[in-house]
């Protein structure tokens, strides 16, 4: 069925060898895959043995990644010890993917342990796979215990990881959470601070948590980062709220190092009672 594939990867290898790539091997296997058997598949794969130049750990992850979507990663994890080659992080990434969307976290937890046990660091990559099935699942508790884990191993969350966990605690209201996640990402600088922050001072402001959002505020002007207008507006409406006229004065002229003067005459005038009570 697929004979033209070979005869064309075979003349190609005979003009030019670094054609041919594990991203290659990835492409025709994903297509082998969609109309034969696993055992066909992993025949498919043995043959590149002969016209890969770097035939190694990537392109066995390229067998791992189709045979997972195939639910049949026993047979890739099998070719691989066949040849001496062992799974590595990426490796270990593809299937914990797949157990991940068949919410089959058990299993997915086993292989963490299985890597760890092996040598291998689980990177943010891999608790990103996790951190999605919990925000979907709308599992606060699971992904607050996967994030202090996180911590403790010193592997810290790459940027979709910080806004699932920052939406998830919006939703839930957790403010401590949310102000202990920021705390981290200042401290050690991991993360979008324009992202995440977003998303904190929509939270802090609906809750009225004034003190909270200008401490969080200020800290972002510190690490030279420009928090939104959109956030800067939505603080200001607190303060005209609560008279502080000066202390919006001073987010201005901090937000001013960033270029054009924020504008602050105009003052927009929101009803108590939408915004809830405030602590100051």
């Amino acid at each position: 069925m697929f004979d033209n594939i070979w005869d064309l990867l075979i003349e190609t290898r005979r003009k030019d060898q670094s054609v041919i790539t594990p991203r290659t091997v990835m492409v025709v296997l994903a297509r082998v895959a969609k109309v034969c058997s696993v055992r066909q598949t992993v025949e498919s794969f043995r043959k590149f043995k002969k016209i890969v130049p770097d035939f190694g750990t990537n392109c066995f992850n390229a067998l791992l990644r189709t045979l997972c979507q195939e639910k049949s990663m026993t047979d890739a994890r099998n070719e691989m010890k066949e040849y001496g080659v062992y799974p590595d992080v990426p490796a270990y990434n593809a299937a914990i993917r797949n157990f991940c969307i068949a919410k089959r976290l058990g299993n997915a937890y086993e292989l963490v342990d299985e890597m760890v046990n092996k040598g291998l660091s689980p990177n943010a990559t891999t608790y990103n796979l996790f951190f999605r099935v919990f925000y979907w699942s709308n599992d606060l508790q699971s992904s607050w215990n996967l994030y202090k884990r996180m911590m403790v191993e010193g592997c810290f969350p790459n940027t979709q990881s910080c806004m699932f966990l920052i939406r998830l605690f919006k939703r839930h209201e957790k403010v401590e959470m949310a102000l202990e996640l920021w705390g981290d990402m200042v401290d050690k600088g991991f993360g979008s601070y324009t992202l995440v922050s977003d998303v904190l001072f929509d939270m802090l402001c609906d809750m009225g948590k004034l003190s909270e959002a200008e401490k969080c505020f200020l800290e972002m002007i510190e690490k030279g980062q420009k928090p939104s207008n959109v956030s800067f507006k939505r603080i200001k409406v607190l303060m005209e709220l609560t008279n502080r006229h000066e202390a919006i004065q001073n987010l201005a002229e901090k937000m001013a190092v960033f270029g054009r003067p924020t504008q602050i005459c105009e003052r927009v005038m929101t009803p108590v009672a939408e915004m809830g009570e405030l602590d100051i």
